[in-house]
């Protein structure tokens, strides 16, 4: 019995302390001052690819107002109070470019002191990937108009200009030159469909390293992920050729066919990521192997 009378002591013990904790704290949050701390504010930029005629190709809008009034920026907007980032960034990809459901990933949190001149900035960059006959875009509420631009460095290729295949048909970026990719905004390329350069002093706040960023990143990661489904009109229906156009895009350069099929065939297929369906169309009027993603 006095064992019995000593355990229950000793919960009333506990429930007596736990409650004066939850006092405390109640206590604590009716006295809390918000203004004791400076607050930033918090904005997501979306960074939305799309792969066009065998291009890789970014979203950019021209601003309306100030700051940076005319230039050329990233997508994107403040958050709002009763939403997450990633609820954000979805209601900005709809806002923007009137498409929901893409494939939509965390890039990077940029938060240099002096990024926005109107306040202390923080902005948190997502990268989206959609295809290109999905696409609803133009001019907004703070934007002059909207557009896509070609994206690469410097030095790229680029699907459809002229040049060797690359011999090794790598997949993986690796074999990309990461030279200004890490941040140097000078060799970022924009092209505007009429052909003309975007030059990197016309690109709003910090949006051309962001950029980079973003380009980095996918190039780093097209080989071992399931990025380039993203581009795909139907993924249900798809060929290999379709899809190695995707890479070529991202990774700035040609392809060997023979290799690129071994990779993908290797890598993709036997791991179960794709799987056949039909002989459909081909290139030069071949017939061609039918795939889809596997989920």
């Amino acid at each position: 019995m006095a064992e019995i009378k000593d355990a229950l002591n000793r919960y009333a013990g506990a429930e007596n302390a736990e409650g004066s904790v939850l006092r405390e704290e109640e206590q604590f949050l009716r006295d809390y001052d918000p203004s004791a701390f400076e607050h930033p504010s918090v904005t997501v930029d979306i960074l939305l690819f799309t792969v066009e005629e065998r291009q890789l190709k970014v979203l950019l809008v021209r601003r309306a107002t100030p700051p940076f009034k005319g230039r050329w920026a990233i997508p994107g907007g403040f958050l709002r109070m009763e939403e997450s980032a990633e609820e954000a960034a979805a209601r900005r990809i709809r806002e923007e470019a009137g498409v929901e459901g893409v494939h939509l990933e965390q890039l990077y949190t940029f938060s240099a002191v002096d990024r926005d001149p109107r306040t202390r900035v923080i902005s948190i960059a997502y990268l989206a990937t959609v295809p290109a006959g999905q696409l609803r875009f133009g001019a907004g509420e703070e934007t002059a108009e909207a557009a896509l631009f070609r994206v690469g460095i410097g030095e790229d290729s680029g699907e459809g200009a002229p040049g060797e295949e690359v011999s090794g048909g790598d997949v993986s970026g690796e074999n990309v030159s990461r030279e200004g990719v890490s941040g140097e905004a000078g060799r970022l390329l924009l092209t505007a469909a009429d052909g003309t350069v975007l030059p990197p002093e016309e690109i709003a706040f910090d949006h051309a390293e962001i950029l980079l960023t973003a380009l980095q990143r996918m190039r780093g990661k097209i080989g071992y992920t399931d990025l380039a489904f993203g581009f795909l009109e139907d993924p249900q229906s798809f060929t290999l050729a379709e899809l190695r156009y995707v890479h070529e895009a991202i990774l700035g350069h040609k392809l060997d066919v023979g290799n690129f099929r071994r990779t993908i065939k290797r890598d993709y297929e036997a791991a179960g990521r794709i799987g056949e369906t039909e002989i459909g169309r081909g290139e030069v009027g071949r017939p061609a192997m039918q795939y889809r993603v596997i989920h």
